[in-house]
């Protein structure tokens, strides 16, 4: 690129070359992650300052904060029916981009844990594989890895013993990203969080290891869904399947457990007094990031009817100040149709999946704003198959802070070589 100036009969020309690479850093780092992949080809000079790594943390920070403000990215639960994931507007229900998905999970399912920075954690819907096989995507890249190696590898393999939970955040102070896995060790009695303590492994991109936390202290049994928010990753407390407290479940009984990626500490505060009873066990429920917080979004099972139908979506939103955790209702909608909430977007869209058949195995992904109440239904939802059984019973899952980054690309390999 050039620039011609003419002045007073004088003609000079300026490239990007003669900018000072600060400047050529800030234009460049406003491209399209497509558009900065062909870059590095142009010249060794892009090609070394697009893989600098002060380069790719403004190319990201930029990119969290530029993201599209009202879309949703949507991962199909059988990807041999559908072997892409959708990028759509919520607003006019329209194909922004697809990713094809470059592996093939045990059963062929697939279940979005969390996003970060643009960064996909992936595992297997299927029981027998779910958090065991872990995979790494970056869809804009194109990019993945699988994790497949763990401290614990036997205590994985015996389902019938053992349950276990990831999540993955990014360490500020590390500058590294990392997963975390909390396996549960049923006891002699059958218990999961009894006699036995629970193991925790650390995988951290920068060593390319797992590694064991040594006397961890897990406060609770937690439930596999969670958020990553500010440092820190989420999950609702489960009670102990087949106990009188898992069928007689209260709020004010409940906690939320938290894992901090900088100090590798857990710790643990109670849901908001007013979630509804039989959190998770009839009111469907999610844990999300919504304007730098966590929200805890739920069913109201006391307020649905069903003639005509009316299904009430609550979400209270965390604070905290000086230790104390406050929790505020951020928003409300009623909805016609019964569905788990999948995720919210910068512009408060609640997301859903709304079940269309008695069983259901056909569904379609629907979308509100709380402040329009304009309900959108986007299809996209799972259909029945040969591959559909009590094992892959779960919901669909969505992004919805989807930015484009540099994570895992360095001219066509690991930019992050603790991830190869």
């Amino acid at each position: 690129m050039s620039i011609t100036v003419s002045r007073d009969k004088m003609i000079s020309t300026t490239s990007l070359d003669d900018l000072p690479q600060e400047t050529t850093a800030e234009i460049l780092s406003r491209l399209p992650v497509k558009d900065l992949i062909r870059s590095t080809s142009v010249n060794k000079t892009w090609y070394s300052l697009i893989n600098n790594p002060s380069f790719i943390s403004s190319q990201i920070t930029r990119s969290i904060s530029n993201c599209r403000d009202n879309t949703v990215l949507i991962i199909p639960p059988f990807i041999s029916q559908q072997n892409y994931c959708s990028l759509i507007s919520a607003d006019t229900s329209s194909v922004i981009e697809k990713f094809d998905i470059p592996f093939v999970t045990k059963s062929r399912s697939l279940k979005l844990i969390v996003e970060v920075h643009g960064l996909l954690l992936l595992t297997d819907l299927h029981i027998d594989y779910a958090t065991r096989e872990l995979y790494l995507w970056n869809p804009y890249v194109k990019k993945h890895r699988v994790l497949v190696s763990s401290c614990f590898t036997k205590l994985l393999d015996n389902r019938n013993k053992s349950y276990y939970i990831v999540g993955m955040g990014f360490d500020k102070i590390s500058n590294d990203y990392k997963v975390v896995r909390i396996v549960y060790i049923g006891d002699d009695k059958g218990k999961q969080f009894g006699e036995v303590a629970p193991k925790v492994e650390v995988y951290s991109f920068r060593k390319s290891t797992w590694r064991k936390i040594k006397d961890p202290r897990v406060p609770r049994l937690a439930n596999e869904e969670g958020a990553f928010v500010n440092g820190k990753y989420y999950w609702v407390e489960m009670k102990q399947p087949g106990t009188p407290e898992f069928n007689n479940m209260k709020s004010r009984e409940l906690k939320i457990i938290s894992f901090d990626f900088n100090t590798e500490l857990f710790g643990e505060f109670k849901v908001p007094s007013a979630v509804p009873r039989l959190l998770g066990v009839i009111a469907p429920f999610k844990l999300m990031e919504y304007q730098g917080s966590l929200v805890l979004c739920t069913i109201d099972p006391d307020r649905c009817i069903a003639d005509p139908p009316k299904y009430p979506y609550r979400a209270w939103m965390m604070s905290q100040e000086n230790g104390v955790v406050s929790w505020t209702q951020c928003f409300y909608v009623e909805l016609k149709e019964y569905g788990p909430p999948l995720n919210i977007t910068k512009t408060g869209t609640l997301v859903t999946e709304a079940y269309r058949s008695e069983f259901g195995d056909v569904t379609s992904i629907c979308s509100c704003n709380y402040r329009s109440k304009v309900i959108k239904d986007h299809g996209f939802g799972k259909h029945g198959g040969p591959e559909v059984s009590r094992h892959l019973l779960a919901p669909s899952t969505a992004d919805t802070s989807f930015p484009e980054s540099l994570i895992m690309y360095e001219g066509g390999k690991s930019l992050l070589k603790y991830g190869k």
